[in-house]
């Protein structure tokens, strides 16, 4: 700090700031670290970018160089009492001064530098912003020691982890970071004690459900044999990488916490189900005391342990999730919340050691509109302000390029080094020199969906859909109102490259309506020229241009559990024909012998024959039946010919939804005698978490007289061994029976 005040003081003494009209002198340290080295180099490469000329140099001695830019240790500023990648930044109009913490604190410092002084902007990988500098002078009165709110800031975005320029622009950590510095990433009880190793042969280690062990669970953490089973296993992974720092011990991706009678005492003592898992993880950290050992606050045990009966060891870190909540409030002010804020608290109470896992985008729609921004923001001060270290924006993944990452990664990035800046500068900065002259435009759009969110009081999902804001932000009158912004932003952007990006952002809007349009949400509105064949072509239109312009664009996934761009053509394509083709069932009676189960009822049996197939949205068009048998005949008639039998069932059986185990179609003339056409044995994969519709047709040798149809689909007598559920019943769902 002595240093630090000396140098402001020269800094004051020195003649007033000037015009460069030599060379900007880089002067680095006498022996530069590697990272210093490059640090003055970019500086060097990118103010050559702007027009000047740049040389550099190694320091001699002590006295400061005027015209010259300081770059690593340096005999005016000592860093040794700052923060890991923390940096000063202080000049005076002659000379400037970039220094920084750790590895990559002086680089940081650099680039800053080229942002706050220079103009310069780095929206994404691509779209270098600079300015011409031949009258650059050297900033004067300035004196910064700039620190981050968190000293790990990730987004999980395809940006950071693609362009280390990017990355480091701004000040980010990414994949390549966690990987070295982590042993095991979350959900890890899967693979320290692995079921396909020792469910057979120790099924009491795993977690009881409903009086049986199941394979898909958690582990049973009173058993002794586990602790230790699972020390031995965890030393075995640190002899084979000792650099690494962090190692997670901690539940799985599923609810099935053990229920037996152990258990159930231990929780009971340590406060429920996280006080047990704390008491478990603690016992591990003792083991490895040179390592740091994190859990998850996730789920069933996101809350402290009541009555904070166990805390955290002082090797143990709490990773704290966020995936329950809703976006369209900040989480503090969002009343719907209040619980999780009050876990935080308590959290904060018991450790100084917290990861937020926090979560930005929409995960099963990666290209639906989610206006989320307004709440990025307060919710990072709130975690800031309550003792969050580390934080981990989750979005949608390394590899995937996505609806709003440009604008999205951009801003979380800002504000993760800083949440006391202004978000809304940070975007208008943004809009305006990415999209230039067509900003305000695309602006004005975001500023609209995420005012009705705000407002509206309708919640915002990580897990939603289009059709859930049909009512809102995605109703026809502000689509219209979107489309028009849209075509003022084409018009006033003249560049090729401007209107690239405005395609990229306007990708989004396409999607919805296509969404919303099969989900059979305001189909009118959407498409309001001409008649129904002009509409299905419009629609065939926008789903074509926007899946070919998604593979230009480089997309490779539309949603957490898969599913390529043409594989969503290939499923919206089937909805229009289902929808839009004829079929002799459509609106005939349908007789229900058995009904179908909340929720899942929808139109009743009218549901199989009204024209309106389902897409990759169980609640929609779908009938669901739990653990039950479908059974259903349809009137078709005097005597209808029959040659083509045809019915879509769902299967996801991360939501228990499993194809029937048989499927018979019968024709009758009576409704008493009955002809078997058609029948099916479908396989059920074990693929958990990959939504699929799967058809299933039945084509008659010759075409058949036949006054009704009988369909009966007989669900799987119960979920299987390999699932998380095992034992329990299986849903079916199906949408609509295609005869002709």
């Amino acid at each position: 700090m002595k240093k630090n005040l000396l140098l402001i003081a020269l800094c004051l003494a020195l003649s007033s700031i000037s015009a460069q009209t030599k060379p900007v002198r880089i002067i680095i340290p006498q022996k530069p670290t590697e990272s210093e080295h490059y640090a003055a180099k970019q500086l060097q490469t990118l103010l050559q970018k702007g027009g000047l000329e740049t040389h550099i140099h190694t320091r001699n001695d002590d006295t400061p160089q005027s015209g010259s830019i300081y770059v690593g240790t340096c005999p005016f500023v000592n860093t040794d009492g700052y923060r890991n990648n923390a940096y000063a930044m202080l000049g005076d109009g002659n000379f400037f001064v970039l220094s920084g913490k750790g590895e990559k604190g002086t680089l940081y410092a650099v680039y800053d530098f080229l942002e706050r002084y220079c103009g310069y902007r780095l929206f994404t990988p691509e779209a270098l912003e600079t300015k011409e500098l031949h009258s650059f002078s050297i900033p004067t009165d300035t004196a910064l020691n700039i620190a981050p709110a968190f000293d790990y800031r990730e987004v999980l975005y395809f940006y950071p982890n693609n362009s280390q320029l990017y990355t480091d622009w701004h000040r980010l950590n990414n994949r390549a970071d966690l990987n070295r510095d982590w042993g095991m990433f979350v959900h890890t009880f899967k693979n320290l004690i692995p079921h396909e190793r020792y469910f057979d042969s120790h099924p009491e280690w795993f977690s009881m459900r409903n009086g049986q062990r199941v394979r898909d669970g958690q582990l049973c953490l009173a058993n002794p044999y586990v602790l230790d089973t699972l020390c031995r296993n965890l030393q075995k992974m640190v002899d084979q990488n000792p650099q690494a720092k962090i190692w997670s011990v901690s539940n799985n991706d599923n609810y099935n916490v053990c229920q037996c009678s152990e258990c159930l005492k231990l929780d009971s003592l340590y406060g429920g189900p996280t006080g047990t898992l704390l008491h478990f993880v603690n016992q591990v950290a003792r083991r490895f005391p040179d390592k740091t050992i994190s859990t998850l606050a996730y789920q069933f045990t996101r809350q402290a342990p009541q009555g904070l009966k166990v805390h955290p060891d002082s090797n143990v870190n709490i990773m704290f999730c966020s995936i329950e909540c809703g976006r369209e409030l900040p989480l503090e002010t969002n009343p719907a919340e209040s619980a999780f804020c009050n876990d935080m608290r308590n959290w904060q109470k018991i450790s100084d050691n917290i990861f937020m896992w926090d979560y930005i985008v929409q995960f099963r729609n990666f290209w639906d509109p989610f206006p989320n921004l307004h709440v990025l923001q307060p919710n990072l001060r709130f975690f800031r302000d309550h003792g969050v270290k580390m934080m981990f924006e989750q979005a949608t993944g390394e590899k995937n390029i996505t609806s709003w990452m440009d604008i999205r990664c951009y801003l979380t990035a800002k504000l993760l080094w800083n949440p006391d800046l202004d978000a809304d500068s940070i975007l208008n900065d943004f809009c305006n020199g990415y999209y230039g002259i067509a900003g305000p435009y695309v602006k004005s759009i975001i500023d609209t969906m995420t005012s009705i969110v705000a407002t509206s009081g309708q919640r915002l999902n990580i897990y939603g859909f289009a059709i859930d804001a049909c009512e809102g932000y995605l109703a026809p009158k502000y689509m219209d109102q979107y489309r028009k912004m849209m075509a003022l932003a084409y018009a006033a952007a003249t560049d090729s490259i401007i209107h690239q990006r405005l395609r990229f952002f306007e990708l989004s809007l396409d999607f919805a309506t296509v969404e919303l349009a099969a989900g059979g949400a305001f189909y009118e509105e959407l498409f309001p020229e001409g008649d129904k064949l002009d509409k299905v072509r419009q629609m065939y239109s926008m789903l074509n241009r926007m899946v070919d312009d998604l593979n230009r664009f480089g997309v490779s996934q539309m949603m957490e559990m898969g599913i390529s761009p043409d594989q969503y053509r290939e499923l919206i394509a089937r909805y229009i024909e289902k929808t839009f083709s004829y079929s002799n069932s459509y609106f005939r009676p349908v007789e229900l012998r058995k009904p179908p189960t909340e929720p899942y009822t929808n139109e009743g049996g009218q549901d199989l024959t009204d024209g309106a197939g389902g897409i990759l949205d169980y609640r929609y068009y779908w009938l669901g039946f739990y653990g039950d048998t479908l059974d259903a005949v349809i009137s078709l008639g005097a005597t209808d010919t029959v040659k083509h039998i045809s019915m879509d069932f769902y299967f996801y059986p991360l939501s228990w939804i499993f194809l029937p185990q048989q499927i018979d179609y019968y024709i009758s003339n009576d409704k008493k005698n009955w002809r078997l056409v058609g029948h099916h044995t479908p396989e059920n994969p074990e693929i958990l978490a990959t939504p699929m519709i799967k058809t299933f047709n039945t084509d008659l040798d010759k075409p058949t007289k036949a006054s009704y149809l009988r369909v009966v689909a007989i669900p799987l007598p119960q979920i299987p061994l390999w699932h998380r559920a095992t034992g329990q019943p299986a849903w079916i769902f199906t949408d609509e029976i295609i005869v002709n």
